[in-house]
């Protein structure tokens, strides 16, 4: 396990710089079986210590490319493939440890395709509005997933949603209540944009 001052959603690109012990040695158990460690968000504190409070859903991060600097340290870069539940944390020995459960995304009903086309809809909105008030997000929408459970995770990350938004993404218990989630976040991520406009 890995915690981490982050929110990791599926299909989410990680990068990672790993120095201490501990998580060299992580590395080094992984990265010739499956490659995957578990990444969960730090409610308070601070990535260097232990036994950090965390929140127990998290994702589950697959190493897709790495390397080994002449200092030693490790340079990789994963991939959020699917959610876990944290059920019980193990001693930390060398690294933190716990026992974990996968979690399976069920289908999106009419109901959620619903939500999810709204949020579609808004994302131009959204990246105009952005771009109008920093030039540096003038960026043409990018191309979204077939898959429309992945792409409920892609409107969170292109929506700019802060740390504890995007864990509640991650936490919603159904997949039609995580597209009405991030339908309601981008429109209010809109509002709050246009109200910044308005007072320039």
């Amino acid at each position: 396990m890995f915690p981490l001052g982050l929110t990791l959603l599926p299909g989410m690109a990680l990068p990672l710089r790993l120095f201490e012990p501990r998580y060299l040695e992580m590395y080094a158990d992984i990265i010739d079986h499956d490659r995957e460690f578990g990444v969960v968000l730090i409610e308070r504190g601070i990535e260097s210590r232990d036994y950090n409070p965390t929140f127990d859903v998290g994702c589950i991060a697959h190493i897709v490319g790495s390397g080994i600097h002449e200092d030693g340290t490790v340079a990789l870069v994963a991939i959020g493939r699917g959610r876990l539940r944290v059920h019980e944390w193990r001693p930390s020995d060398p690294y933190p440890l716990a026992l974990v459960e996968e979690l399976d995304d069920d289908p999106l009903t009419e109901r959620g395709m619903l939500s999810l086309k709204s949020a579609v809809d808004q994302l131009p909105v959204l990246r105009a509005a952005a771009a109008e008030l920093n030039e540096d997000h003038d960026h043409p929408v990018p191309f979204l997933s077939e898959d429309p459970l992945q792409v409920v995770y892609q409107l969170a990350l292109l929506s700019g949603l802060e740390t504890f938004d995007m864990q509640k993404v991650l936490e919603a218990e159904t997949s039609d209540a995580r597209a009405a989630l991030v339908n309601e976040l981008m429109a209010e991520t809109v509002e709050l944009i246009q109200l910044q406009l308005e007072m320039e």
